[in-house]
């Protein structure tokens, strides 16, 4: 085959070797993207895995998480919840995490005088409302409320993006087939999360992982009073039950939270709240007698991060 150098091409086939050139190129530089693309949500996927299967060490969550605190406006409206949270998982790294309600719980328990005691605290929870169109844990069709602790649809660029589309009673307001997914153990990042329904997390399960989902009807949230609880009633509670993972931590909690009457508290906004418009936001743990509540998007918030050490996962 006979060779021939540009000039001895006519403009015609000049123009069509440019083409040539050009697409191959951009083919070149978009395969390298999505490779990247890839080996990032896998590594992603990867950290998120091992999240789903092991527990934290609530001693290196006392001695060595790391706070971070944001009350960044945009255009005057509170973009804090993204910006913290955001700082936190990226000090913690891919092989860290973020203290969760249950964590913060235990770490408060293990700390008299530390500054969990002090001062409020977001946490990596969340509470998102929606219907079980297929029936997956109750009755089909029923509305359900689907808390996940370690992360799930509220990445920092989802809640970003929900900035920009416009909250929903100060919620993120998801797409239907998002919500379906996280029905289905899905999760944005690709990794799979195990929930349990209602009655097991009050039941008891051991050794809970870092990540991990609650299911409850909707309705069985509702009807718990938004207020400050005396001991027997906070802790029969199924909100407090269900937000806090379990019962193990729940009367010492109690006991060194409570404040004037002897009460501690469980606030949520589920009055008046459809779930046909499926949505989501995180979760608060009060300074002291404040208890457990939700917390609206457009705020400010505070998050604790966590590096992993050698003796960090359990």
């Amino acid at each position: 085959m006979i060779k021939m150098s540009r000039d001895e091409l006519s403009e015609y086939e000049k123009a069509i070797l440019r083409r040539y050139l050009k697409r191959k190129n951009e083919d070149e530089s978009n395969s390298k993207n999505e490779d990247d693309e890839s080996k990032s949500k896998s590594t992603q996927t990867f950290a998120g895995n091992k999240l789903n299967k092991v527990s934290v060490n609530i001693d290196d969550l006392i001695n060595y998480g790391k706070t971070f605190y944001s009350k960044e406006k945009k255009d005057g409206k509170y973009i804090g919840v993204a910006v913290a949270l955001q700082q936190a998982l990226d000090f913690a790294g891919p092989n860290g995490y973020v203290a969760t309600m249950p964590e913060l719980i235990a770490a408060k328990l293990k700390a008299d005088s530390h500054d969990f005691w002090k001062k409020w605290y977001a946490v990596h929870t969340e509470e998102n409302i929606g219907i079980d169109k297929k029936g997956r844990f109750y009755s089909r069709g029923e509305p359900v409320l689907v808390i996940v602790n370690g992360g799930g649809i509220l990445t920092p660029e989802r809640i970003r993006k929900a900035y920009d589309e416009g909250l929903i009673n100060g919620s993120a307001k998801y797409r239907d087939e998002e919500f379906n997914d996280l029905l289905d153990g899905k999760l944005p990042d690709g990794t799979s999360i195990e929930l349990y329904r209602f009655r097991e997390i009050k039941k008891g399960i051991s050794n809970l992982p870092h990540r991990f989902g609650v299911v409850m009807p909707y309705s069985m949230a509702q009807n718990t009073k938004s207020d400050y609880h005396q001991k027997k009633e906070f802790m029969e509670n199924p909100l407090v039950i269900a937000r806090a993972g379990g019962i193990e931590y729940l009367d010492a909690y109690f006991e060194k939270a409570k404040r004037l009457e002897n009460k501690v508290g469980s606030l949520h906004s589920f009055s008046g709240r459809d779930a046909s418009t499926p949505q989501g936001r995180v979760l608060f743990l009060g300074i002291s007698c404040d208890g457990l509540g939700g917390s609206i998007l457009d705020s400010d918030a505070r998050f604790v991060g966590v590096e992993v050490r050698s003796s960090a996962r359990k």
